[in-house]
Order: C-alpha cells, then sequence, then structure tokens
C-alpha cells in the first residue's frame, strides 16, 4: 500500500468517525450521540460529575427526551450506568464521575434530549429555552447504588397538561413526575406536593423566606395565623407578604412553572388576638389571592377533611407534611422535604412534656416520633399535615407550634412532639371564604 493510498483511507476513516458522533447542542461536554452498527443504531453517551455529599453511593440519573411515537409503548428507551468512580482532584472536596449510556425507543429520527438532570439538578437547558418540535416527552431514569451495584430503571410518558377544570383536589399527576420512595425527612421531587405555597415577608429591598401555607381553591390558601406577627406579637402590615404557588427551590431563579401572587385579603381567625396576647388554639389564617390560578401538574390544592371524624380516631394514622424548615444544622432548606408523622393522643403527648399543658386543647393535636428525626421546624410553620382518604390527599393540620431545644437554644426539639391546629373546628369560618369566584 503506497503512502497516498494510506493517507486517503485514514482521512476516509476520520469523517466516517466525525460522522458517527454528534455532540448535544445545549449539553457539550455532558452528552452526545454515537452510532454503534446497523443491529443496534444510536446511543447516547453521558459524562456528569457529583459533588461530595452524605450519600455519595446513591446516584439518580433523569434524562428527558422529545421523539416520535415509540413503535413499542412496552419500551420507552433506558439509562445504563457504565462507569462510577472516584476522581483524585486538587480540590478541597472529593468528586465522583459518571458515565453512562442511552439507548433510545426510536432511532429516526433521533430523539432530541432537552433535559439532564442529576441528583434533581439540571444540567444542561439550564434555562429552559431548548424545547423540540417532536411531539412525544419521555422521561428516563436510572437509580444507582454503588456500593451494591444495584440499577433500577424507570420511563414514563409526560402527559400533555390537563385541562385544568376537571382536575379533582388531593390528586398528583403523577404520569409527570418520578416519585422514588419516601423515607423520613427526603427531598420531594417537584410536583409530587402540588399545594405547597410558600409565604414571603418583603424587609426593606428584600424578600425573605416566611411560612408554607396550602392551596385550597383557585384563591384561597391555610396557613398558621402566627405567620404574619412578628416576634413581639405585633401584627406586620399586609402589603409585606407575597405568595409564590408552584415553589421549589427557594435559592432558584423564578421560571415558568411558578406563580407569584399577591392577596385581597388576609384573614385571621377573630379568637387568636386578644388584647397584646396570642392564642394558639386559634392558630389559623386564610388568605383569599388577588387572582384565581390555573391548575397544572405543579399548582394545585389539597381537599379538605370533611368527614364527621373525632380527632380521636385520628390517634395512630399517619399524616404526611412538607416544607422548608429549617434542618438538622439550623438552616432553612432549599428545597422542600417531607416526613410522616403518627398522631398521638392528648394524654400521651401531655406526659411527654409538661410544657404542652398550654397548647393542648379541643382544637390542636400532637404528631410525631421523638426519635430525633422528622421534626417540624422554624420554616415548617402553616404548612399541613395531610392524610391518604380514598385515594387523595386530604388536609386535617396546620404546623402551629413546637418545644425549643434548650440544651441547643434551637426552635424546635427533635425529640419532643409537634402541636398541629385541627381545622376540622374551623370548617364552616374556612368554607366562607371559598365563593364560587374564589372555587
Amino acid at each position: 500500500m503506497n503512502f497516498t493510498r494510506a493517507l486517503v483511507i485514514f482521512f476516509i476513516t476520520l469523517v466516517s468517525v466525525s460522522a458517527f458522533r454528534m455532540k448535544h447542542p445545549q449539553c457539550l461536554g455532558t452528552f452526545l450521540y454515537r452510532y454503534i452498527n446497523s443491529k443496534i443504531g444510536w446511543i447516547g453517551h453521558g459524562a456528569l460529575w457529583t459533588q461530595n455529599n452524605r450519600q455519595l453511593h446513591n446516584i439518580t440519573i433523569e434524562i428527558i427526551l422529545a421523539t416520535e411515537t415509540p413503535s413499542d409503548p412496552n419500551y420507552l428507551g433506558q439509562i445504563n450506568m457504565l462507569h462510577f468512580h472516584k476522581l483524585r482532584t486538587t480540590l478541597s472536596r472529593d468528586r465522583w464521575n459518571v458515565f453512562f449510556e442511552v439507548k433510545f425507543p426510536r432511532q429516526v429520527p433521533i430523539p432530541d434530549v432537552t433535559g439532564i438532570l442529576l441528583n434533581g439538578k439540571e444540567l444542561c437547558n439550564k434555562d429552559g429555552n431548548y424545547t423540540s418540535s417532536k411531539p412525544v416527552k419521555i422521561r428516563l431514569f436510572l437509580e444507582y447504588n454503588d456500593h451494591t451495584k444495584e440499577e433500577r430503571h424507570h420511563a414514563i410518558y409526560e402527559v400533555p397538561p390537563t385541562d385544568d377544570q376537571y382536575i379533582e383536589c388531593g390528586t398528583v399527576n403523577s404520569a409527570n413526575i418520578h416519585q422514588p420512595l419516601v423515607y423520613i425527612g427526603e427531598t420531594i421531587r417537584r410536583g409530587t406536593w402540588p399545594w405547597l405555597v410558600s409565604i414571603f415577608l418583603s424587609i426593606g429591598s428584600k424578600y425573605n423566606f416566611q411560612c408554607g401555607s396550602t392551596l385550597i381553591s383557585r384563591k384561597v390558601i391555610l396557613t398558621a395565623a402566627h405567620c404574619f406577627f412578628d416576634t413581639g406579637n405585633i401584627r406586620m402590615e399586609n402589603k409585606q407578604f407575597i405568595f409564590i404557588l408552584g415553589m421549589y427551590n427557594l435559592m432558584g431563579l423564578p421560571d415558568k412553572k411558578i406563580k407569584i401572587l399577591n392577596h385581597k385579603s388576609i384573614n385571621i381567625f377573630s379568637e387568636y388576638v386578644n388584647g397584646t396576647e396570642v392564642n394558639p388554639h386559634y392558630d389559623i389564617a386564610v388568605v383569599v389571592l388577588a387572582e384565581s390560578v390555573r391548575y397544572t401538574t405543579f399548582i394545585r390544592p389539597a381537599c379538605l377533611w370533611k368527614e364527621s371524624t373525632s380527632k380521636r380516631d385520628l390517634v395512630g394514622l399517619s399524616g404526611f407534611m412538607a416544607g422548608w424548615g429549617n434542618d438538622e444544622n439550623g438552616t432553612i432548606s432549599h428545597f422542600p422535604k417531607r416526613a410522616v408523622l403518627p398522631v398521638v393522643s392528648d394524654e400521651e403527648c401531655l406526659q411527654a412534656n409538661v410544657k404542652f399543658h398550654n397548647l393542648i386543647s379541643e382544637t390542636t393535636f400532637c404528631a410525631g416520633w421523638r426519635n430525633g428525626t422528622a421534626v417540624p421546624c422554624t420554616g415548617d410553620s402553616g404548612s399541613g399535615l395531610l392524610f391518604r382518604r380514598n385515594e387523595k390527599w386530604v388536609l386535617r393540620g396546620i404546623v402551629s407550634m413546637s418545644i425549643s431545644d434548650e440544651e441547643t437554644s434551637k426552635s424546635c426539639h427533635p425529640k419532643e412532639y409537634t402541636v398541629f391546629l385541627d381545622i376540622f373546628n374551623f370548617l364552616s369560618w374556612i368554607e366562607g371564604f371559598i365563593t364560587p369566584d374564589n372555587d
């Protein structure tokens, strides 16, 4: 073989290799398409890095695809782990190197990758501006444990938005959300608690997170009355508050999934304040928003508990609550965490700590573990405690009071119960604000 022929063959090979590798326009350095052979066709290859955290051996990768309708509805594609190892770097923290491949459900045309997330964090298309005209949206998930080498695969269609007039209270759009198993105090995935509303307080030119709350209709939310009072029990001005629906990352920039609203009225239950003293047994407020909201995957109402059920019948049942309350380090969580809390009897609550004597009444109840985990804390105030009833999420309690930890000076004690306001006693008052215009 002469030199000229060898050079021609090398050039053709180089062009062929280049033609069978395509970089992704929004994920440069993160993802590329690669053609293997006529039998396998195209696959995707990705490389990701994770920062050091408490669970380095567990990772979740999510790939969002836009594609044509798959020929086989039982196979939507799959993410496979290729390599996962620790990197030695000069940085002050360790990093881990992740290589993965993506098998597509349909080869012609090649699916568009419109998003890549690692442990819930968007790594490409962060501004959300990259879209695709392909009609079908598919989400692929890989949960990988490097300790056991176990892989768990999930794939779901992303269903187009439903006409919101048919959306029922207490329901989650599970078709659009991958929902892993819930552990105590685990960060929830966006959209799994769509009735959670954040309340912000303006201080000067800044807005600070104040409380959680629960959407119960298109214009009405429920929260704790004390969220609108300062530490000296002085009522703050209504104009200082805004309400953000569909909120997820408290430190993130606003996106199309949230709705920022002012209020039409903030209504504190009349017996909450008596002179300058506050009464924790009436710690409830109804906020009527300035405009109606359109229900989406990320903004939906919870149902109100309307069964004629004594709070004694709640004992032993497990309620779920989520919020941005202080974590174990005493700082506000950027993402909401959800916890499962069993309801206990008034007698058990009173026996646990003498301080509960001033907090327990017919309008309140206690819930929690007293084992140092999953304690609602500062920032969780006003968030709802919901129960699963007849396949719907139903609101029964509002996070009201907790006992401080004198040893650590923390505002909530990890080994004490939490006091919730029982909304069942205030149903007629609440429903008075849900008019046809506000429903």
